[in-house]
């Protein structure tokens, strides 16, 4: 008995960490197509529910991934402020080693903190010099600003270490849930990291660009462990069911942020935050800025459909199973089909169609149309469900 207690809660942790887990990059504008810097990030998290939220500041405006039950907004987890300065993060479970304080989880709020305060990543620098210690942070911090910065930061309660994307051999710099700078071996996330790896170490340095991590990257099916791509073999013949588990995108994952920056000396509002709020496989690609409101569509739940709304409806299709393994197991045909019709394969011509149209105009007009055809498509494969 004391055996089968022991394992039960080691499984509760193990899912735990999992299911507040992120697979991250920061990318240099040197390795972009446009010479403007991103920061991405797959949100796995037990808030399933989340939204975009604008928020102002004695500094200006900012927007960011928020939880639907933060209905106050304390904590942000990724997003973009007016004076293009982007953060965003990933935890890490090999970090504060023994540390039994009652201060942590601070993530959140320290990237609200950042987004309202915050211009540059000397600014952020000199933020985490200033917090009191412990600081309650075990994360990755991705941040980009206007001046052509692009970083990681690793961050322990204590300390932290700054990992310069500009300066990096290949352009970017990768995280999961494990620090370079933590207990060797330990956290999380090392076949996720070894996927990423292999997804980026494809792409020739220039060739880096919304498209190819939004609207592809996010939505990979590739599992590095077993060297197997599980759309390429749908998109060959009839698979009914994977195993999602060690996927990049995966039952826990909430949603998607891009930020895309700009290049030093362009408009800071030109900074884009490209979003899939809701799991990627089940949510259109949509683009969002400070000058203006963030659309109904991608705000809490309203009297109109939201996409994350509709996307937690397709995921009870995406992964139907109702037993203990159903956060396994993800139903292929919703997404990926050999007739070219699944889910991912519509929303991906639609997003290549909007895309680069977006990015030269920023024309908010684009962006209802894209996101009423979004919507549509959900609503189309939630009606064919019925």
């Amino acid at each position: 008995m004391k055996k089968a207690k022991l394992l039960f809660f080691a499984l509760l942790l193990l899912m735990g960490a999992n299911a507040i887990a992120c697979t991250t990059a920061v990318i240099s504008g040197r390795a972009t197509n446009n010479g403007r810097p991103m920061i991405w990030k797959l949100r796995d998290t037990e808030e399933y529910d989340n939204h975009m939220r604008r928020f102002e500041s004695p500094l200006g405006y900012y927007v960011g991934l928020v939880n639907d039950s933060d209905t106050l907004g304390l904590s942000v987890w990724g997003g973009h402020n007016s004076h293009g300065f982007a953060i965003m993060n990933s935890a890490s479970f090999n970090v504060n080693v023994g540390y039994k304080g009652e201060l942590e989880n601070q993530e959140g709020v320290i990237m609200k903190k950042a987004l309202a305060e915050c211009r540059t990543l000397s600014d952020f620098e000199q933020m985490l010099n200033t917090l009191p210690r412990p600081m309650g942070l075990a994360a990755h911090f991705g941040v980009i600003d206007a001046e052509g910065g692009a970083a990681f930061y690793e961050v322990n309660n204590e300390s932290w270490t700054k990992f310069d994307a500009n300066e990096a051999a290949e352009g970017y710099v990768l995280r999961t849930n494990y620090s370079l700078t933590g207990t060797p071996d330990k956290g999380y996330g090392y076949v996720r990291f070894r996927t990423a790896s292999h997804l980026f170490s494809q792409v020739q340095p220039g060739d880096f660009s919304v498209q190819l991590i939004g609207s592809d990257f996010s939505r990979s099916m590739y599992n590095s462990q077993l060297e197997t791509d599980f759309r390429a073999q749908a998109e060959q013949e009839e698979v009914r069911y994977i195993d999602s588990d060690d996927l990049i995108c995966r039952f826990g994952t909430s949603s998607m942020i891009l930020v895309e920056g700009v290049q030093k000396g362009e408009d800071p509002l030109l900074t884009t935050s490209w979003v899939q709020v809701g799991n990627p496989f089940l949510s259109p690609l949509v683009p969002i800025w400070t000058d203006t409101e963030v659309p109904m569509a991608l705000q809490t739940p309203n009297d109109n459909a939201t996409i994350a709304t509709n996307a937690k409806a397709l995921k009870l299709q995406l992964y139907p199973l109702r037993t203990v393994e159903q956060e396994r197991y993800l139903y292929m045909p919703l997404v990926v089909r050999n007739d070219g019709k699944g889910l991912v394969q519509q929303f991906q011509k639609l997003e290549a169609e909007y895309i680069s149209r977006i990015q030269e105009t920023q024309s908010k007009a684009l962006q209802s149309e894209l996101i009423e055809k979004g919507l549509n498509l959900q609503q189309s494969y939630l009606q064919t469900s019925k």
